[in-house]
């Protein structure tokens, strides 16, 4: 699973992935790094940021909200938790099957949170590049269109934890290298098992990790000491 992790400021993504102010259609001030990210559901607030190819096959910058709203859902709102999109069935949920192939993304990221459970309690772990680059989760993104206007929204796809982290907790999510994210990306690539075949384990020594304080475990606490080694 993936349910906390950390945004990179706006600067910091725009140079990443070259992205003109021109190509932020729904981004109006500039925001900031967020270090503790959870998903939720209805507050324009607390949406995050995605890059995604835009009609016209350049790539934008927009903000969703971190929780998949499926463009066939009767409301707004729905009751099991689609923020993330597991590998193993990504491809056949009802959810799911049809953002894989049209309306894929990468969410950017500095890095992101995993808690090891020990029979004293859970503890905290922060996993980030290696190098100390940004990260590009792979994701999918659906449109939902209701009377009061419209909702777009995304996940994080997970799978299998690589062997240097497995032995602490058991998922993590696909990260996307620079040279799968054009394909990836591309949104006039529609076969689904090409799609696939682009969500490779994370190499071991391209994630470091590190324990950290269990502050992050409450959604409210904030700041860039959460990421501190302890």
């Amino acid at each position: 699973m993936c349910g906390r992790y950390v945004s990179p400021e706006q600067a910091a993504i725009e140079r990443q992935w070259h992205i003109g102010r021109h190509n932020q259609p729904n981004l109006s001030e500039p925001f900031a790094a967020r270090y503790n990210v959870a998903p939720q559901q209805g507050n324009p607030k607390n949406f995050i940021p995605v890059v995604r190819q835009s009609d016209s096959d350049e790539l934008e910058l927009v903000q969703l909200q971190w929780w998949l709203l499926p463009f066939w859902s009767k409301e707004p709102r729905i009751k099991y938790s689609t923020f993330n999109a597991r590998i193993e069935t990504v491809a056949k949920a009802a959810s799911f099957r049809d953002p894989l192939k049209r309306r894929r993304c990468v969410i950017p990221a500095l890095g992101w949170y995993e808690w090891q459970e020990l029979p004293s309690g859970k503890l905290p772990w922060y996993l980030h590049s290696a190098k100390g680059e940004l990260l590009a989760f792979a994701g999918v993104w659906d449109r939902w269109q209701g009377t009061d206007g419209a909702i777009e929204s995304c996940s994080i796809i997970v799978g299998p934890a690589n062997s240097a982290f497995g032995k602490i907790h058991d998922r993590m999510p696909f990260v996307i290298p620079p040279d799968r994210a054009g394909p990836w990306l591309d949104r006039d690539q529609t076969d689904a098992d090409k799609a696939m075949e682009l969500l490779l384990p994370n190499p071991d020594d391209a994630i470091a990790f590190h324990r950290v304080s269990t502050r992050v475990s409450n959604a409210r606490n904030q700041g860039a000491d959460l990421i501190d080694a302890v």
